[in-house]
């Protein structure tokens, strides 16, 4: 069999694996932005817009996992009221601007009830 037997062959035969291998655990490892949206059967139930950034952290509100870097919060469902999660929210992280679960944006009252715990913090 002389199918692999020249070297350039053999050179483009490794390229491609290389390649291959490298792209593919470039994708696994590459870390998720906080803003990207939930797919179907996605854990994000909460998502929060904070007025100052933070540094990259996560908190657990109430049962539920919130992970907030800059000034984007995402986290999964939790085990209060969204009203009660937002101020919690707030008083972890600071004022928070937008607030919505499981796509419905928090009325204007609770926004403002949400806001004044955050600059309580």
């Amino acid at each position: 069999m002389t199918l692999f037997k020249t070297p350039l062959r053999q050179t483009a035969i490794a390229g491609v694996a290389i390649l291959t291998t490298a792209l593919t655990f470039g994708a696994a490892l590459a870390p998720a932005p906080a803003q990207a949206l939930p797919s179907k059967g996605s854990s994000v139930y909460y998502r929060a817009t904070l007025e100052q950034s933070v540094e990259r952290r996560t908190e657990v509100i109430r049962g539920g996992t919130f992970i907030c870097s800059d000034t984007i919060c995402v986290g999964s469902k939790a085990r209060s009221r969204p009203e009660v999660v937002c101020e919690r929210l707030a008083r972890k992280f600071g004022p928070v601007a937008t607030f919505t679960f499981d796509g419905t944006e928090l009325d204007a009252d609770a926004l403002a009830n949400c806001r004044a715990a955050g600059a309580d913090a």
